[in-house]
């Protein structure tokens, strides 16, 4: 590979377009890719229907036979014993040169890590999503590297703030996410003392909301926005949303699988340009430096103050914070993953 690194990405993927790692780490950077440096791609999705079945194999052959110059093979997250993981396992002893499994979440902390494993010594290289991650493969393959999930630039930035202040919040309101922001957000948010919009936006069931609004029942300030209707699949719109926040919030807590994450929600926040107030562990502190694009906290009290902060903060500080906020995507745009995955196959 001398002129053109890389002409042509195979990508395996572990599940549909509804999942978030398979739209920012493979779907939106191959477009990326393809439109900014004519870089062709085939990306598979696996399922039993006759379209993706015939996807595999025209893909699966066409690599075994007449695989393209200058090409990567990517395997993402696959992890299960299936016939799909069975036939890649076979793929890259054969066609093992350039081949990269691609792990952005601790998926070996809750699930049999045998087919994970086989991957990372097997594959010619790792792309790990956080560094946490990296520590943990290193055991099984020298050439790890700690690539970040991208966020898809589209243009969307942040404008003024709300009359009334907005504070948003996005993700799968679930398991460890939702004790998150129980323990973090909902208890002093529940009697704070000016008026502020709470946007939720993950909520996937309306027993869910139905509980999220019970906590909120005397509440005098909060006013909950809690969409159901939304459609994962439309980052624009998405983007759109995300860019009416007057500060987005990013809970972790101190757990493994946690750790582990790659930061996604502080970087969606601060790709459109908005103030993140987030919980001072890894990921999220490589991206929100404090009192520059956002805060962090430690403590619930702390949320408080920083949100307090923010809502204080006047016109000129503000959009200091904003453009920060905007700046500090050149570590995590799709410019930067691409030079990522390049260093793997130098």
């Amino acid at each position: 590979m001398k002129e053109k690194k890389i002409q042509h990405i195979y990508w395996f993927a572990y599940y549909g377009l509804s999942s978030p790692s398979v739209r920012y780490r493979a779907l939106f950077p191959l477009q990326d890719f393809n439109a900014k440096r004519e870089i062709t791609y085939d990306l598979v999705l696996p399922g039993y229907k006759i379209k993706n079945l015939l996807q595999f194999f025209k893909v699966y052959f066409s690599i075994l036979f007449f695989r393209k110059k200058h090409s990567i093979i990517v395997i993402q997250r696959i992890q299960s014993r299936f016939i799909y993981a069975f036939l890649l396992k076979l793929l890259i002893r054969i066609r093992n040169d350039n081949t990269i499994y691609d792990l952005d979440d601790a998926d070996y902390l809750d699930t049999d890590p045998t087919t994970i494993y086989y991957f990372a010594k097997h594959c010619s290289a790792i792309a790990a999503g956080s560094e946490r991650i990296k520590r943990h493969l290193e055991a099984f393959n020298r050439n790890v590297f700690h690539v970040t999930s991208p966020v898809v630039d589209l243009g969307i930035c942040k404008g003024k703030r709300n009359e009334k202040f907005t504070i948003g919040w996005i993700g799968d309101f679930g398991g460890e996410h939702r004790r998150c922001l129980e323990e973090l957000l909902f208890p002093v948010l529940i009697d704070i003392d000016f008026p502020v919009t709470l946007v939720l936006m993950g909520i996937k069931t309306f027993e869910e909301k139905s509980q999220v609004l019970q906590q909120f029942t005397f509440s005098k300030t909060i006013s909950l926005e809690i969409p159901m209707d939304i459609d994962w699949t439309n980052e624009h719109s998405i983007q759109q949303e995300i860019s009416k926040f007057d500060v987005g919030i990013a809970t972790l807590n101190n757990k493994p699988i946690q750790l582990s994450k790659s930061g996604i929600k502080a970087k969606q926040y601060l790709n459109n340009g908005v103030p993140t107030i987030s919980s001072d562990l890894k990921e999220n502190n490589r991206f929100v430096m404090h009192e520059k694009n956002g805060f962090l906290c430690t403590t619930s009290i702390e949320f408080l103050k920083s949100i307090r902060r923010l809502r204080d903060m006047d016109d000129s500080n503000y959009e200091l914070m904003v453009t920060e906020a905007l700046n500090s995507r050149v570590y995590f745009n799709h410019d930067y993953y691409y030079h990522a995955i390049l260093e793997m196959v130098d």
